[in-house]
């Protein structure tokens, strides 16, 4: 899993992850996610997917401006629940006759988050990526 560290004035200040939603509608959806240090998600995209056109494909943001609906999100203890689609009584939205596609990727972003939150050592060993001009 590519894993790359923010660095400004020489402090974290987030992450880049690319992670896989093994369970789309049709087939693994590949994903990239930015969080700060903290965990909060500054953004979500996809990088590949071959999801139903018109339907799944909803979750690019060229189709559509669901994907932007991770921003600002956590993960916590206390609303680890709302982390699933409203259908299965979470926060984030599905798309009409494709509640597969939406549910994969808000697991994926889920998961991603929990490794992130229970293995901060693997975060501590990805390469950094010095925003130009600042030394670390």
């Amino acid at each position: 899993m590519p894993l790359y560290t923010a660095i400004l004035a020489g402090k974290v200040t987030g992450y880049a992850l690319e992670t896989v939603a093994p369970d789309g509608y049709s087939g693994a959806i590949r994903l990239i996610v930015g969080t700060d240090a903290s965990g909060k998600v500054s953004g979500v995209r996809v990088l590949a997917h071959r999801e139903t056109p018109g339907l799944g494909d909803k979750i690019e943001l060229k189709k559509s401006n669901w994907i932007l609906s991770f921003n600002g999100h956590s993960l916590t203890g206390d609303n680890a629940n709302s982390w699933a689609v409203k259908k299965d009584g979470g926060d984030f939205d599905a798309f009409t006759g494709a509640t597969i596609t939406p549910r994969a990727v808000v697991k994926a972003v889920a998961n991603l988050l929990r490794l992130q939150q229970t293995h901060p050592e693997v975060l501590a060993d990805a390469p950094s990526c010095e925003r130009a001009g600042e030394s670390q």
